[in-house]
Formats: structure tokens, C-alpha cells, sequence
């Protein structure tokens, strides 16, 4: 029997057959709503036209895989066995920005799927297993990073990053160590993943040192370089969130730039290292995004008998069952965030306000800032950490009294 063609789910789909067509009069539209940008994105017109000009062959990325084409799309048996393992399917179980999830929809559009670790972690093993045939890698190697591009995420708890900094701090648990546990099979969650590495002949340290950027592995730089395929697969798929239609972004196409390292191609992450900027500083940081986990936080900590250590193990579906007030604590803030709501307490030079006291309301924010080094020499995949490069500092937001009990719970009440 000939075996079966290996999917690439990185291609563009067939051309659909145009329907027939019906003259038939159209409604005049009805007027809609205007629309204004809660994010604030830098990312317009003139971005979309250069994206158009560095990718005009890109084809379109779906972000979400059926579980047909992953069977297909996987060659190694190895990452087939990891794909089915229970504790890689409880990824579809978390939302991929946590609360963001819950609130803003990707492109605007209520109907759409929302997007999941799974699918996330589906996509990064991709870039792992093209970035393997680009470089001609044998198959020790294959296995290894796809298990490790497989694996990164493995550990997230319930709302991703929006939750873990109180389990944390509470209970010293955290998505990096929970991976590795589930790794090594110190946790019951699913001990097969340690015995699927070692009978395949994937030591599960190797795994465990690329992932915490320990390694000395040559190639080592596809997870802790500033452009790795965790970042490169996550960032466009963040980008979905902030722009109404498809923008050329693919992230197959920034990983064979970031091997190929010709002028064209540098321009291309040039614009990818742009594009994480301004989604850092205008979404995932900016004043709604933040807001909402912040918010989310604060609620675990005025409630935090209510919250164990064991939560860190579950899906979000089995999370807001075992938790109905944070539920609806999480739907009402669809009602109760507004940007008035929300300040930086700074002047417009971004240096701090002296007269602005820091109040009860009042918490700092991470900053970024990217930077591109052209002089810096760029050879392989490894030297684009010369060339790109992070500051990281902060600021004071004051978030504003929206956790007012009497506001929470008429909002909650519409979710009874």
C-alpha cells in the first residue's frame, strides 16, 4: 500500500468553483454603527500596501486545523503520537491570550473561531518541521525539534498569561515549570509524553533545555533567538486580533526569510520585528488588553479561598464550571470596560506625571521597546539576535475602580 501524501497545511486552499450567478436586486445596506478602533493600532493603510509588496505571492493562513489535515501534515510518528496525547489535546482547552480571548473576537467578527494553544502549538510545529526540510536536517533532529516546537506550550494553565502571574505567586506554578513536569512525567496529567520521547529516542532533557533557551544544540536559535518560531507563528497569529481582513503575514514565508537572510528578506523581518512592536505596545499591552487581565487578577486575589493549586490542570470549560463567579465576573467586563476607564499615568514625552500619586487603582506596565541593528552582520539564523533586539522598562497606568461590586453584579445578573 503507497502511503498516504503529506498534507501542507501551509499552502494556499484550492480556488472554490464561482457560484452561478443570480441577478437578483440587492437591499440597500442597512446604515451601520461607526466603528472605532479600541486598540489604537498604528498598523494602516500605508502598512498593509508594504506588507502587499514584500509577500505578493503569500497565500492565505487559516490559524485553525482540522484533525484530518494534522494527521497529515505530520510525517514522524513521533509528533502523530504527541498531537493525540490527552495532555496536548487539553490545549484546545486554552484560549491562546487568555481573557483577551473572551472579549475581543479575531478580525472583528463574532462568528469566528476563537483561537487556542493548540492551534498555536499545531502552527509552531510547522515552521519546525519546514524549517527542518529547508536545512536538510536528518531525522534525529526532526524529531527532536518538532517534539520540542510541539511541546512549548504544554504547560499553560487555564487563561494562558492572563491568570498565571497569581498562580505564581501563590503557588509557584507556572506554565514553563508545568512543561516540564509534564516532560518528565513528574505530574499525573499524562505520563505517555515522557515515554513517547524515549521510545523514539528524544532524550527529554534535550527537549526540556531548548525549551528554557539552555541548549547547545546547533540549532538551538529556532526557540530563543528574538525571531523564533514560537514568536513568528504567534505574532501573526495575534495579528488576526487587530486588523478587520487578511494582511499578508505569513509565517511560513518570515521563516524562509529568516534563512535566507538576502536584502529582500531582511526587509521582510524588519517589518515582522515593526509588526511586534506595535502589537505589543497597542494591544497586548495597550490600555483595553491590559485592563482586562489586570482586572482578572485583581479578582483572584479578592477571592483567593476560592482558588487551589489544582485549577493550574484544568481546561477553561472545566475552570469556569468549578468557578461560576468568575465567569461571570469575565462576561460582565464585556459590559463594563470603557477606554475612559483606563489611563497611563504619564505626559506625552512618557515621562511620569510628579503630581499623579500612584493610588489603589494605579499598577506599573510593561514597556518594549524594538530596535533593528542594520550594521550588525547576519549570516545564519543565529545572528538575528545581532540585528534584533529588545528594551524592556515599564510605566503607571491607573486602571479605574470597574471591579465597583454594585456594577458587578448587575452586570453579572444578565449572565444568570
Amino acid at each position: 500500500m503507497s502511503a498516504k501524501p503529506q498534507m501542507d497545511l501551509f499552502s494556499a486552499p484550492p480556488e472554490k468553483k464561482p457560484a452561478p450567478s443570480v441577478r437578483i436586486s440587492a437591499p440597500a445596506p442597512l446604515p451601520q454603527p461607526a466603528r472605532s478602533d479600541l486598540f489604537d493600532s498604528d498598523f494602516n493603510a500605508d502598512d498593509i500596501r508594504e506588507w502587499n509588496q514584500l509577500f505578493p505571492t503569500a497565500p492565505q493562513y487559516s490559524y485553525h486545523f482540522k484533525r484530518a489535515q494534522i494527521g497529515s501534515a505530520f510525517d514522524r510518528p513521533l509528533h502523530k503520537k504527541l498531537v493525540a496525547s490527552r495532555a496536548f489535546e487539553r490545549l484546545r482547552d486554552i484560549s491562546f491570550l487568555g481573557a483577551i480571548d473572551y472579549l475581543f473576537h479575531p478580525n472583528g467578527k463574532p462568528a469566528n473561531i476563537r483561537h487556542s494553544r493548540y492551534d498555536h502549538s499545531i502552527g509552531v510545529a510547522l515552521l519546525s518541521q519546514h524549517y527542518c526540510r529547508l536545512n536538510g536536517l536528518d531525522e534525529a533532529d526532526r524529531d527532536l525539534l518538532g517534539a520540542a516546537a510541539l511541546l512549548h506550550d504544554i504547560g499553560h494553565g487555564p487563561f494562558s498569561h492572563t491568570l498565571e502571574p497569581e498562580f505564581a505567586r501563590r503557588f509557584n506554578l507556572n506554565h514553563h515549570q508545568l512543561t516540564e513536569k509534564i516532560i518528565t512525567g513528574a505530574v499525573d496529567l499524562d505520563l505517555s509524553v515522557r515515554h513517547l520521547l524515549e521510545k523514539h529516542d528524544v532524550d527529554p532533557m534535550a527537549v526540556i533545555a531548548l525549551l528554557a533557551k539552555k541548549s547547545d544544540h546547533p540549532h538551538a536559535a529556532l526557540f530563543s533567538g528574538p525571531v523564533n518560531i514560537d514568536t513568528l507563528e504567534g505574532i501573526s497569529r495575534t495579528k488576526t486580533y487587530i486588523h478587520p481582513h487578511h494582511v499578508h503575514c505569513h509565517p511560513r514565508l518570515l521563516l524562509e526569510a529568516a534563512v535566507k537572510l538576502d536584502a529582500e528578506s531582511l526587509k521582510r523581518l524588519d517589518k515582522f520585528w515593526q509588526l511586534k512592536e506595535d502589537i505589543y505596545r497597542n494591544f497586548i499591552f495597550g490600555p483595553m488588553c491590559f485592563a482586562t487581565d489586570h482586572l482578572c487578577r485583581e479578582f483572584v486575589v479578592k477571592n483567593a479561598p476560592d482558588f487551589a493549586a489544582r485549577d493550574f490542570l484544568l481546561g477553561e470549560p472545566a475552570f469556569l464550571r468549578t468557578h461560576p463567579a468568575f465567569r461571570k465576573f469575565l462576561f460582565s467586563l464585556k459590559n463594563r470596560i470603557e477606554l475612559e476607564g483606563v489611563a497611563d499615568v504619564v505626559d506625552a514625552e512618557g515621562i511620569r506625571i510628579t503630581d499623579a500619586a500612584p493610588d489603589a487603582h494605579t499598577t506599573k506596565v510593561p514597556k518594549r521597546e524594538f530596535n533593528i541593528d542594520a550594521t550588525a552582520p547576519v549570516t545564519c539564523f543565529a545572528d538575528l539576535s545581532r540585528r534584533y533586539y529588545e528594551e524592556k522598562n515599564s510605566f503607571l497606568r491607573r486602571v479605574g475602580n470597574l471591579a465597583d461590586p454594585a456594577q458587578q453584579a448587575a452586570a453579572a445578573s444578565l449572565f444568570d
